[in-house]
């Protein structure tokens, strides 16, 4: 693998994840993860880490909502797993614009992850908002190749910037390999931006549906293992 970077040094490298899936009566998929987050934050409105508006310097994400392939997910890390999972008893109904969105059932899984030093293959399983405006034009100008080894280097990165959010530190170097990648439009924050889908080899052990790059609260940069 060619980008890498040293980091810190071992400490508890283990994540507490509640995953929680939803099966909502709701056949037009009108209830996005944008618009879960939206209801849910403003249920848990005393709690910023349901809705992310806060004063506070950014902060990696502990409560994020996915839509992956039809299905409704939220994740919760670390302490906000138990959280999630105590305060999900009382939804039965999503409220959107829309109009009320009946919760048919609620699955939900409490475990415990430990993160390895070990590779594996990855797949963004939702769009990655993998560049900024810093770093957009730059990206532009490269060839193929050099794509290719921007977005590896953007990986590793947002792979610490998880770590770091999680209270984990490692003692080896994160490394990442893209084995195809393509780019695409999508619409977040009511503009336009390029977004990537790709498979990738890490060396980090990471759970199924955590979030990789800019806005992970709001289901972007999904990953999932490989078979």
């Amino acid at each position: 693998m060619s980008n890498a970077v040293d980091v810190g040094q071992p400490e508890d490298a283990m994540v507490r994840v509640c995953r929680v899936k939803l099966d909502v009566f709701d056949a037009q998929g009108y209830v996005s993860a944008v618009k879960l987050r939206g209801f849910l934050g403003s249920l848990f409105v005393d709690d910023v880490e349901f809705h992310h508006h806060s004063e506070r310097s950014y902060h990696y994400p502990l409560i994020q909502y996915k839509r992956v392939n039809g299905d409704l997910l939220i994740l919760g890390l670390q302490d906000y797993a138990k959280v999630l999972m105590n305060k999900m008893s009382v939804v039965d109904s999503i409220s959107t614009r829309r109009g009320s969105f009946k919760v048919l059932s609620q699955e939900l899984d409490l475990s415990t992850w430990q993160v390895r030093n070990v590779s594996c293959c990855y797949d963004f399983v939702t769009p990655w908002l993998a560049l900024n405006e810093a770093n957009y034009s730059n990206f532009k100008y490269c060839n193929r190749a050099e794509q290719k080894a921007f977005l590896e280097k953007i990986i590793v990165g947002n792979t610490l910037s998880c770590l770091k959010g999680l209270g984990i530190f490692v003692d080896y170097r994160v490394e990442s390999f893209i084995v195809s990648f393509r780019s695409f439009c999508v619409g977040a924050h009511g503009n336009p931006f390029e977004a990537f889908t790709a498979r990738f080899f890490l060396n980090v052990d990471l759970p199924d549906f955590i979030g990789l790059g800019k806005s992970v609260s709001k289901g972007f940069g999904t990953i999932r293992r490989t078979l």
